[in-house]
């Protein structure tokens, strides 16, 4: 198959389309699926990513999904960040990173420390989660185990490496507290058969490249959080799978079967949708270069100090604003922030979109706030 040429008009259109936020998909475990995990670390921007995709999604239905049907898991995946994925993911994703390890197990090896002793607390913690519905740090504190606050850190502790192991996941927070519970009682009939490691990374690229492609091995290695060496290695056992795409001056990879037989061609841009996408929303997180979704003089106004990642507003597959929302008198108050001057058109469906924001979280819209278009 020849070199597919597409302009970055081309790319996007495709990408939003590959991505659910052109026609939705079908429930909230198809959109996981297909993004390859929703990230988490705040559950209500999750939420809102899952309803771009799935417009009558509910904050309500999330919390069914996620404690009562537990069609969606919470766990640690990608860059080791906490995502939701639909359950029959969890051993793809568990395989996916059995190589790696924690930051305590990395620690212990560095300092010496005994991993004999590090292994029995691991095992007493699995027992207790075995024996119960569910576990938080309040628990472990109160217990007579030789446990620290590093065993109890949320990035590298013991809970962190039972899930990294494929025992554990995260289960309802109670009071505030996080709660992890052990799979064979979270989910006692699912089906635990792990592909090995190799396969389950072949898998996860073929993924990528099918939802977020064309991308480049660096998008890949960025979105995934491993080596380029890695990551080129694996390009080189999937070649008969992957597909050139040269777009302007780049080229970029495809999953072959994915793409359309025809280039595809993008409506004018009145078609195109217009999204208030939630913090850390996937599209945002697939690309390493974000210069395909922003202009490089806004760029710092939505990738934030200490890894945060504003809400944008999306039109015609560039984000063209920030935007926020509070719970306050009765309901839900949003403030935009365009980054330039917004069409009476665009801004009628910005407000048509913080109605769905709104009735997302199961509240009345009580105002919507539009800021001046300041450059900064």
């Amino acid at each position: 198959m020849n070199t597919q040429i597409w302009n970055h008009t081309q790319l996007r259109w495709h990408q939003l389309n590959c991505q659910g936020l052109v026609c939705p998909l079908a429930t909230p475990e198809a959109v996981a699926s297909q993004l390859i995990g929703v990230q988490a670390q705040i559950v209500p921007a999750a939420g809102l990513a899952l309803w771009n995709r799935l417009p009558a999604f509910t904050a309500a239905e999330l919390a069914e999904r996620l404690y009562v049907q537990r069609s969606l898991v919470k766990l640690w995946g990608q860059r080791h960040t906490l995502h939701l994925y639909p359950r029959e993911d969890w051993a793809l994703l568990y395989a996916a990173q059995a190589d790696l390890k924690s930051y305590w197990e990395r620690e212990a090896r560095k300092t010496g420390a005994n991993l004999t002793e590090l292994e029995a607390l691991v095992s007493t913690v699995e027992a207790l989660l075995r024996e119960r519905d569910d576990l938080g740090r309040s628990d472990l504190r109160a217990t007579e185990l030789a446990l620290d606050e590093t065993h109890l850190s949320g990035w590298g502790g013991i809970f962190s490496i039972l899930a990294r192991r494929g025992r554990a996941c995260h289960a309802q927070p109670q009071a505030g507290e996080a709660r992890m519970a052990h799979r064979t009682r979270w989910l006692p009939e699912m089906a635990w058969e792990p592909p090995d490691l190799e396969e389950a990374n072949l898998t996860l690229m073929k993924r990528y490249f099918g939802t977020y492609g064309p991308a480049t091995l660096q998008d890949f290695a960025y979105w995934r959080g491993r080596t380029l060496t890695e990551v080129r290695r694996w390009a080189v056992l999937l070649a008969d799978e992957l597909v050139h795409v040269q777009v302007e001056e780049q080229t970029m990879l495809a999953l072959r079967t994915a793409l359309p037989e025809l280039d595809p061609v993008p409506p004018d841009a009145e078609a195109w949708p217009v999204k208030l996408l939630g913090r850390f929303d996937p599209l945002l997180l697939s690309i390493k270069d974000k210069s395909q979704l922003i202009a490089p003089e806004h760029y710092q106004r939505v990738w934030r100090p200490a890894g945060h990642i504003e809400a944008t507003v999306l039109v015609a597959g560039h984000l063209v604003g920030t935007w926020r929302y509070e719970r306050r008198q009765g309901g839900l108050v949003l403030t935009i922030e365009p980054f330039q001057p917004l069409s009476a058109r665009i801004r009628q469906s910005v407000e048509a979109q913080a109605e769905g924001v709104a009735t997302h979280f199961g509240l009345p819209l009580v105002t919507l706030n539009w800021l001046s278009a300041t450059a900064r």
